[in-house]
Protein backbone atom coordinates (compact mmCIF):
# COMPACT_ATOMS: atom_id res chain seq x y z
CA UNK A 1 0.00 0.00 0.00
CA UNK A 2 2.90 2.43 0.82
CA UNK A 3 4.26 1.58 -2.81
CA UNK A 4 0.93 2.49 -4.19
CA UNK A 5 1.23 6.23 -2.30
CA UNK A 6 4.09 6.80 -2.68
CA UNK A 7 3.97 6.34 -6.94
CA UNK A 8 1.05 8.25 -6.83
CA UNK A 9 2.58 11.14 -4.79
CA UNK A 10 5.96 11.00 -6.98
CA UNK A 11 3.81 11.16 -10.31
CA UNK A 12 1.40 14.11 -8.72
CA UNK A 13 4.88 15.89 -8.45
CA UNK A 14 6.52 15.25 -11.79
CA UNK A 15 2.63 16.25 -13.25
CA UNK A 16 3.24 19.63 -11.13
CA UNK A 17 6.59 20.16 -12.42
CA UNK A 18 5.80 19.14 -16.11
CA UNK A 19 2.67 20.28 -16.84
CA UNK A 20 2.63 23.73 -15.76
CA UNK A 21 2.81 24.93 -19.14
CA UNK A 22 1.41 22.58 -21.71
CA UNK A 23 1.77 25.00 -24.45
CA UNK A 24 5.42 25.03 -23.97
CA UNK A 25 5.76 21.77 -23.65
CA UNK A 26 4.22 20.75 -26.65
CA UNK A 27 6.34 23.47 -28.55
CA UNK A 28 9.07 21.82 -26.65
CA UNK A 29 7.88 18.08 -27.83
CA UNK A 30 7.74 18.77 -31.58
CA UNK A 31 10.66 21.01 -31.53
CA UNK A 32 12.76 17.72 -30.14
CA UNK A 33 10.91 15.19 -32.88
CA UNK A 34 11.15 17.81 -35.52
CA UNK A 35 15.52 17.44 -34.99
CA UNK A 36 15.18 14.09 -34.71
CA UNK A 37 13.51 13.88 -38.52
CA UNK A 38 16.23 16.44 -39.49
CA UNK A 39 18.63 14.41 -38.07
CA UNK A 40 17.37 11.54 -39.99
CA UNK A 41 17.34 13.04 -43.30
CA UNK A 42 20.66 14.58 -42.69
CA UNK A 43 21.97 11.29 -41.98
CA UNK A 44 20.78 9.52 -44.97
CA UNK A 45 21.72 12.25 -47.25
CA UNK A 46 25.03 11.75 -45.97
CA UNK A 47 25.12 7.79 -46.88
CA UNK A 48 23.66 8.41 -50.13
CA UNK A 49 26.94 10.21 -50.96
CA UNK A 50 30.33 9.05 -50.27
CA UNK A 51 30.31 8.17 -45.92
CA UNK A 52 33.72 7.73 -44.30
CA UNK A 53 35.40 8.23 -47.33
CA UNK A 54 33.81 4.98 -48.80
CA UNK A 55 32.84 4.04 -52.54
CA UNK A 56 29.78 2.55 -52.61
CA UNK A 57 27.69 1.27 -55.50
CA UNK A 58 26.12 4.30 -56.86
CA UNK A 59 23.05 3.11 -58.15
CA UNK A 60 22.21 0.92 -55.30
CA UNK A 61 22.81 3.39 -52.71
CA UNK A 62 20.61 5.75 -54.52
CA UNK A 63 17.49 3.47 -54.35
CA UNK A 64 17.88 2.74 -50.88
CA UNK A 65 18.51 6.67 -49.78
CA UNK A 66 15.45 7.34 -51.63
CA UNK A 67 13.58 4.36 -50.70
CA UNK A 68 14.29 5.47 -46.82
CA UNK A 69 13.82 9.05 -46.47
CA UNK A 70 10.62 8.34 -48.85
CA UNK A 71 9.81 6.54 -45.12
CA UNK A 72 11.31 9.62 -43.32
CA UNK A 73 9.11 12.50 -45.19
CA UNK A 74 5.55 10.30 -44.67
CA UNK A 75 6.33 10.39 -41.24
CA UNK A 76 6.97 14.16 -40.60
CA UNK A 77 3.82 14.37 -42.60
CA UNK A 78 2.06 12.06 -39.84
CA UNK A 79 4.08 14.19 -37.15
CA UNK A 80 2.95 18.02 -38.80
CA UNK A 81 -0.87 16.81 -38.93
CA UNK A 82 -1.00 15.01 -35.44
CA UNK A 83 0.84 18.46 -34.14
CA UNK A 84 -2.96 20.09 -34.49
CA UNK A 85 -4.12 17.91 -31.54
CA UNK A 86 -0.88 17.59 -29.56
CA UNK A 87 -2.98 19.83 -26.71
CA UNK A 88 -5.74 17.39 -26.52
CA UNK A 89 -3.05 14.42 -26.08
CA UNK A 90 -1.47 16.41 -23.08
CA UNK A 91 -4.53 16.74 -21.38
CA UNK A 92 -5.31 13.58 -22.01
CA UNK A 93 -1.76 12.24 -20.72
CA UNK A 94 -2.01 14.73 -17.57
CA UNK A 95 -4.80 12.96 -16.25
CA UNK A 96 -2.92 9.54 -16.86
CA UNK A 97 -0.03 10.92 -14.86
CA UNK A 98 -2.02 11.11 -11.30
CA UNK A 99 -2.26 7.50 -11.66
CA UNK A 100 1.26 7.42 -10.47
CA UNK A 101 5.04 7.72 -11.66
CA UNK A 102 5.37 4.52 -13.32
CA UNK A 103 1.83 4.80 -15.62
CA UNK A 104 3.80 8.28 -16.66
CA UNK A 105 7.42 6.21 -17.46
CA UNK A 106 5.24 3.76 -19.57
CA UNK A 107 3.52 6.55 -21.37
CA UNK A 108 7.14 8.00 -21.93
CA UNK A 109 8.01 4.89 -23.37
CA UNK A 110 5.03 3.92 -25.72
CA UNK A 111 6.17 7.81 -26.93
CA UNK A 112 9.90 7.16 -27.72
CA UNK A 113 8.67 4.33 -29.67
CA UNK A 114 6.38 6.30 -31.69
CA UNK A 115 8.89 9.01 -31.90
CA UNK A 116 11.32 6.31 -33.65
CA UNK A 117 8.76 4.39 -35.87
CA UNK A 118 10.75 5.39 -38.46
CA UNK A 119 13.88 4.43 -37.62
CA UNK A 120 12.29 1.26 -36.56
CA UNK A 121 10.68 1.01 -39.97
CA UNK A 122 14.14 1.53 -41.62
CA UNK A 123 15.78 -0.78 -39.56
CA UNK A 124 13.68 -3.88 -40.36
CA UNK A 125 14.06 -3.06 -44.13
CA UNK A 126 17.60 -2.90 -43.81
CA UNK A 127 18.07 -5.26 -41.40
CA UNK A 128 16.00 -7.75 -43.71
CA UNK A 129 18.46 -6.96 -46.65
CA UNK A 130 21.41 -7.51 -44.18
CA UNK A 131 20.23 -11.04 -43.39
CA UNK A 132 19.02 -12.07 -47.20
CA UNK A 133 22.28 -10.90 -48.48
CA UNK A 134 24.55 -12.64 -45.69
CA UNK A 135 22.11 -16.22 -45.99
CA UNK A 136 22.80 -16.07 -49.95
CA UNK A 137 26.41 -15.58 -49.53
CA UNK A 138 26.56 -18.51 -46.96
CA UNK A 139 24.39 -20.88 -49.08
CA UNK A 140 26.62 -20.01 -52.32
CA UNK A 141 29.99 -20.84 -50.50
CA UNK A 142 28.63 -24.10 -49.78
CA UNK A 143 28.03 -24.50 -53.83
CA UNK A 144 32.24 -23.69 -54.49
CA UNK A 145 33.06 -26.77 -51.81
CA UNK A 146 30.59 -29.19 -53.07
CA UNK A 147 28.08 -28.76 -50.04
CA UNK A 148 24.48 -28.06 -50.07
CA UNK A 149 21.60 -27.85 -47.03
CA UNK A 150 19.32 -30.17 -46.74
CA UNK A 151 16.14 -28.85 -44.85
CA UNK A 152 14.90 -32.46 -44.28
CA UNK A 153 17.60 -33.49 -42.11
CA UNK A 154 18.93 -30.11 -40.99
CA UNK A 155 22.09 -30.92 -41.79
CA UNK A 156 24.90 -30.28 -44.79
CA UNK A 157 25.45 -33.16 -47.50
CA UNK A 158 27.56 -33.26 -50.38
CA UNK A 159 26.79 -32.43 -54.17
CA UNK A 160 28.12 -32.27 -57.78
CA UNK A 161 26.89 -28.61 -59.25
CA UNK A 162 27.41 -28.71 -63.35
CA UNK A 163 29.48 -26.24 -64.72
CA UNK A 164 26.28 -23.75 -65.48
CA UNK A 165 25.25 -23.90 -62.01
CA UNK A 166 29.29 -23.05 -60.60
CA UNK A 167 28.79 -20.10 -63.05
CA UNK A 168 25.56 -19.21 -62.07
CA UNK A 169 26.43 -18.93 -58.69
CA UNK A 170 29.72 -17.27 -58.98
CA UNK A 171 28.02 -14.54 -60.42
CA UNK A 172 25.45 -13.99 -57.97
CA UNK A 173 28.09 -14.67 -55.07
CA UNK A 174 30.01 -11.79 -57.08
CA UNK A 175 27.01 -9.62 -56.80
CA UNK A 176 26.02 -10.30 -53.23
CA UNK A 177 29.60 -9.54 -52.40
CA UNK A 178 29.77 -6.07 -53.64
CA UNK A 179 26.08 -5.03 -52.65
CA UNK A 180 26.75 -6.10 -49.05
CA UNK A 181 29.21 -2.93 -47.98
CA UNK A 182 26.11 -0.33 -49.25
CA UNK A 183 23.95 -2.48 -47.23
CA UNK A 184 25.80 -2.87 -44.29
CA UNK A 185 25.90 0.97 -44.02
CA UNK A 186 22.62 1.35 -43.49
CA UNK A 187 22.06 -1.59 -41.13
CA UNK A 188 25.62 -0.46 -38.55
CA UNK A 189 23.25 3.20 -38.20
CA UNK A 190 19.76 2.15 -37.70
CA UNK A 191 21.17 -0.71 -36.00
CA UNK A 192 22.62 1.34 -33.44
CA UNK A 193 19.45 3.37 -33.14
CA UNK A 194 17.16 0.19 -32.70
CA UNK A 195 19.58 -0.88 -29.83
CA UNK A 196 19.45 3.27 -28.20
CA UNK A 197 15.81 2.97 -28.12
CA UNK A 198 16.11 -0.66 -26.54
CA UNK A 199 18.29 0.72 -24.05
CA UNK A 200 15.97 3.49 -23.14
CA UNK A 201 12.97 1.57 -22.57
CA UNK A 202 14.90 -0.82 -21.00
CA UNK A 203 15.92 1.68 -18.29
CA UNK A 204 12.50 3.06 -18.35
CA UNK A 205 11.33 -0.68 -17.47
CA UNK A 206 13.59 -1.23 -14.79
CA UNK A 207 12.82 2.54 -13.32
CA UNK A 208 9.13 0.91 -12.85
CA UNK A 209 10.01 -2.43 -11.77
CA UNK A 210 12.47 -0.56 -8.35
CA UNK A 211 9.11 2.03 -7.58
CA UNK A 212 7.00 -0.91 -7.42
CA UNK A 213 8.97 -3.93 -5.89
CA UNK A 214 10.46 -1.20 -3.19
CA UNK A 215 9.18 -2.08 0.35
CA UNK A 216 8.69 1.47 1.45
CA UNK A 217 7.23 0.13 5.08
CA UNK A 218 10.29 -1.86 5.49
CA UNK A 219 12.85 0.44 4.27
CA UNK A 220 11.63 2.97 6.99
CA UNK A 221 12.18 0.29 9.60
CA UNK A 222 15.69 -0.44 8.46
CA UNK A 223 16.83 3.39 8.49
CA UNK A 224 14.91 4.03 11.99
CA UNK A 225 16.65 0.33 13.29
CA UNK A 226 13.84 -1.20 14.67
CA UNK A 227 13.94 -3.96 16.60
CA UNK A 228 11.43 -5.58 14.03
CA UNK A 229 13.59 -6.19 11.46
CA UNK A 230 16.26 -7.61 13.63
CA UNK A 231 18.38 -10.14 12.76
CA UNK A 232 21.32 -11.79 15.04
CA UNK A 233 22.21 -11.49 18.11
CA UNK A 234 25.80 -10.04 18.91
CA UNK A 235 27.04 -11.15 22.41
CA UNK A 236 29.86 -9.85 23.89
CA UNK A 237 31.47 -10.74 27.04
CA UNK A 238 32.27 -7.62 30.00
CA UNK A 239 35.01 -7.49 31.76
CA UNK A 240 33.65 -7.28 35.84
CA UNK A 241 34.10 -8.06 39.52
CA UNK A 242 36.29 -11.16 39.90
CA UNK A 243 34.22 -14.39 39.50
CA UNK A 244 31.23 -12.67 37.57
CA UNK A 245 29.62 -13.36 34.20
CA UNK A 246 28.99 -10.33 32.55
CA UNK A 247 27.45 -10.36 28.65
CA UNK A 248 26.43 -7.67 26.16
CA UNK A 249 23.73 -8.37 24.06
CA UNK A 250 23.07 -6.18 21.16
CA UNK A 251 20.35 -6.63 18.07
CA UNK A 252 21.97 -6.62 14.58
CA UNK A 253 19.32 -5.64 11.66
CA UNK A 254 19.62 -7.76 8.56
CA UNK A 255 21.49 -6.26 5.31
CA UNK A 256 19.23 -4.14 3.51
CA UNK A 257 19.97 -6.65 0.43
CA UNK A 258 18.32 -9.21 2.13
CA UNK A 259 15.29 -7.30 3.63
CA UNK A 260 14.77 -6.63 -0.15
CA UNK A 261 14.49 -9.50 -1.15
CA UNK A 262 12.20 -11.22 1.74
CA UNK A 263 9.54 -8.38 1.57
CA UNK A 264 9.39 -7.79 -1.95
CA UNK A 265 6.22 -7.01 -3.22
CA UNK A 266 4.56 -10.08 -5.89
CA UNK A 267 5.68 -7.93 -9.25
CA UNK A 268 6.51 -10.06 -12.02
CA UNK A 269 10.11 -10.00 -13.08
CA UNK A 270 11.63 -7.83 -16.06
CA UNK A 271 12.85 -9.66 -18.58
CA UNK A 272 16.58 -9.49 -19.23
CA UNK A 273 18.00 -8.69 -21.34
CA UNK A 274 19.87 -11.10 -23.07
CA UNK A 275 23.31 -10.07 -24.44
CA UNK A 276 24.99 -12.63 -25.99
CA UNK A 277 21.70 -13.59 -28.26
CA UNK A 278 21.30 -10.12 -28.75
CA UNK A 279 25.31 -9.93 -30.14
CA UNK A 280 24.15 -12.73 -32.17
CA UNK A 281 20.85 -11.60 -34.48
CA UNK A 282 22.96 -8.43 -34.86
CA UNK A 283 26.00 -10.20 -36.81
CA UNK A 284 23.00 -12.18 -38.70
CA UNK A 285 20.91 -9.56 -39.42
CA UNK A 286 17.99 -11.19 -37.42
CA UNK A 287 15.12 -8.75 -35.93
CA UNK A 288 16.65 -7.24 -32.14
CA UNK A 289 13.36 -7.77 -30.06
Amino acid sequence: MLAIVGDIILGYLTVELLMFDKKYLGTLILGMLEKLVNLMYSLLKWLMGAPAGLKLNNAFNKMLGKFFLYHVELWWLFLDVSSDKLDIILSVCQYLGYLGFTFQAAIISDMICMATFHSYCIYIYAARLFNIQISGLIALLRLFVGRKYNPLRGGIDSCEYTNQQLFVGTVAFTILLLLLPTTLMYYIVFTAFRILSLFLQFLLSKIIYVIQTMPYYVLALWITRSPKISGNIKIEEVKGPSQTLVLKIKLLNKPLCELMDNFKPPVRELKSLEFGNTVSNVFTGKQVI
